[in-house]
């Protein structure tokens, strides 16, 4: 499979795991999604070891155990979305201004790149990557591999503006006689994931604003089997959305919630 080298700015680019037990989330996804892992020290971020996952011998997604200083420190198992700017420091430079807020400042992680978290208005974290040595995902929508993302919000007109202002990139919304308001964010005119709006019901329950991480899989079935027999659940019943494919929402034995999908047409 052929290696990514590059992300034009404003694409999700990596994602990353932090958990409770390294050991059992290595063990859960290596069977679900056939990684192998390469261990690497993370000091410079507070995280000690940080677990890569290979796919195919390019990276696929990241793991490291969640702890106090670190630059997400809340200490819930949780899904890190990443996304690809050109110059982090001026991304962070337009977060206040739009009503956003900045978790953490730049810094730089050695030659591997820069990095900074930020929320939106609504609550929702993304980390900002700008590429060093190290650009992210070596491979993208194949099985086992990082395909999709969505940002479910309590407020989508509020995020996509935020995200539109403060990133640059574009959106397309679908029309306001659709069911559930939903944009596709654009990078190039290709769409390079979504921003949903949150259902009524899940706002009034306080659920938060969060990008949910998709990985592709070979046979939905199988898979949606291994996450049931291996201590995690599936959170809703499985949907097949036509043009899109066949996904669920899971939560693996940690407690940190992805989703899987079998691509309709890849």
């Amino acid at each position: 499979m052929p290696m990514i080298e590059k992300y034009t700015h404003g694409t999700p680019c990596w994602v990353d795991l932090a958990t409770t037990d390294l050991a059992g989330a290595r063990a859960f996804y290596a069977g679900l999604f056939g990684w192998e892992f390469v261990d690497e020290e993370m000091g410079e971020m507070d995280i000690g070891v940080y677990s890569m996952a290979m796919l195919g011998g390019s990276a696929a997604a990241a793991i490291y155990e969640s702890g106090a200083g670190q630059i997400r420190p809340d200490g819930a198992a949780k899904w890190n979305l990443y996304m690809s700017v050109d110059d982090v420091d001026a991304v962070v430079g337009r977060v206040a201004t739009n009503g956003g807020a900045v978790l953490a400042d730049s810094r730089d992680v050695d030659r591997a790149g820069r990095v900074a978290v930020i929320a939106d208005p609504t609550g929702c974290v993304t980390t900002l990557w700008e590429p060093g040595e190290f650009v992210g995902c070596g491979v993208r929508s194949v099985a086992g591999a990082f395909s999709w993302c969505e940002h479910l919000s309590t407020d989508r007109a509020v995020s996509v503006r935020f995200f539109e202002q403060v990133v640059g990139i574009e959106t397309a919304t679908a029309g306001e006689e659709q069911p559930v308001q939903y944009s596709t964010v654009l990078v190039g005119g290709k769409g390079v994931g979504g921003i949903m709006q949150m259902p009524d019901r899940m706002i009034e329950e306080g659920v938060a604003s969060e990008w949910y991480v998709y990985f592709q899989v070979q046979d939905f079935d199988e898979s949606a089997g291994y996450v049931m027999g291996h201590g995690g659940r599936l959170m809703a019943e499985p949907e097949n959305f036509p043009g899109f494919g066949h996904m669920v929402v899971a939560r693996d034995p940690q407690g940190a919630d992805f989703c899987i999908v079998q691509p309709e047409t890849g």
